[in-house]
């Protein structure tokens, strides 16, 4: 069946490339057909599937064949993109399309779709083009802030000007506040002094304080008041990279042992994964983590599973989701856990919660390394990264102290 469905696309692709292109833009419906068409074929490939399979990428430019990239706009690109992003034959037609479309009415969100594609370069030349960040509306000023996040620190000092101005800027409402936490840390990389940043900085926090005090949606609500312990936390403070690590209270681990915080283990590299067992990707990162444990097995090296309460425990066997009556209860059933998961480091329970807003934590996992000397060397890691990296990381905090 595979084979079937493998060769009549590559049959697709051949009747295809002998048919004139057709000049209008496809409908809604034939993106969803054509989406549909590639994600089935993905599906059926099982878990040890390459994106950059021969046969795959076949597929996606069979669904393209009929489509002119100049007859879609903006809109249509995005709602294709899983079909073009993944073929190399079909990127760069793609990508070319959307940096012309920056040259229209469309610039800013040509721009933003650029950035988020990693073509900073392409990004940043239409944007100057266009004025900078003077001719961008104050609305969407904070999607241009996150964007600006992953510009080279090297290019930011020269845009130290413009950046302080947005402060002046600064949207009332909280939907255009999303993305305005990230402000102070941009600041921080276009290397304006602290006592300017931490000005702005308070002034963003009060924004979002008033837009929760304004706003009747729970969920923006709490949106808002997130944003606002990560600006007053360690991270958002521009206080975590290089400093002694934030205060973090262990109220349990399944190892009996007598810590009960970052200070205890001081003196050994210390590396944090944030994690909880409802999370997918943090299990199955488990088999990395375990060969981690592994290589510094005998080393001053301590890895800690860190979670908070969650009032379930979800088991990856007969036993599925368990809801336990009390904290004491959960700590038994992680404790069963530990054991079932073969998982080879201790597991922490603390007092703060798991999307720790000191460490920046607004998914998990979430990786933190702790230097021997307790300050904290690297955040924002992902246990399943390259075991290379993570190596050579450790052995520098090993070799340093």
């Amino acid at each position: 069946m595979l084979r079937t469905s493998m060769l009549g696309s590559l049959v697709g692709l051949a009747l295809a490339s002998a048919t004139p292109i057709v000049a209008a833009p496809p409908t809604a419906e034939e993106i969803e057909a054509k989406t549909d068409a590639a994600m089935t074929y993905y599906r059926e490939q099982g878990e040890n599937f390459d994106l950059e399979s021969p046969e795959f990428i076949a597929v996606l430019d069979a669904q393209l064949a009929d489509v002119d990239p100049n007859e879609c706009d903006l809109s249509q690109i995005d709602d294709l993109e899983m079909l073009w992003l993944y073929s190399p034959n079909a990127k760069p037609i793609w990508m070319e399309r959307i940096r012309t479309l920056g040259n229209g009415d469309q610039w800013l969100d040509a721009a933003l779709m650029l950035a988020d594609l990693d073509d900073i370069d392409a990004a940043l030349n239409i944007g100057m083009m266009r004025g900078g960040l003077p001719a961008v509306p104050d609305d969407r000023l904070g999607d241009v802030i996150v964007a600006l996040g992953d510009v080279d620190r090297a290019r930011m000092p020269g845009m130290q000007s413009d950046l302080v101005s947005l402060a002046d800027r600064l949207p009332k409402t909280a939907e255009a506040l999303v993305g305005w936490e990230d402000y102070p840390a941009l600041l921080s990389a276009a290397n304006v002094d602290k006592a300017t940043r931490d000005q702005i900085r308070m002034q963003v926090i009060e924004a979002f304080e008033k837009a929760a005090e304004t706003v009747d949606d729970d969920r923006m609500k709490s949106g808002c008041m997130v944003r606002v312990a990560y600006l007053q936390g360690a991270a958002g403070r521009g206080e975590l990279i290089g400093y002694a690590a934030p205060t973090v209270d262990f109220t349990w681990n399944s190892d009996g042992e007598t810590w009960n915080c970052f200070g205890c283990l001081r003196g050994k590299v210390v590396v944090v994964d944030f994690w909880a067992t409802w999370c997918g990707p943090c299990v199955a990162s488990f088999p990395n983590v375990r060969e981690l444990v592994d290589y510094y097995d005998g080393y001053d090296v301590v890895v800690l599973g860190l979670t908070s309460p969650q009032k379930r425990v979800f088991f990856r066997d007969e036993r599925g989701r368990q809801d336990p009556e009390d904290f004491d209860a959960e700590c038994e059933l992680m404790a069963d856990y530990k054991t079932s998961m073969d998982m080879t480091w201790p597991i922490v329970m603390t007092k703060q919660n798991v999307f720790n807003q000191d460490f920046a934590v607004e998914g998990i996992p979430h990786v933190a390394i702790i230097g021997p000397d307790g300050k904290v060397a690297y955040n924002g890691l992902h246990p399943a990264g390259d075991m290379g990296e993570k190596v050579e990381k450790i052995n520098g905090l090993l070799e340093k102290a």
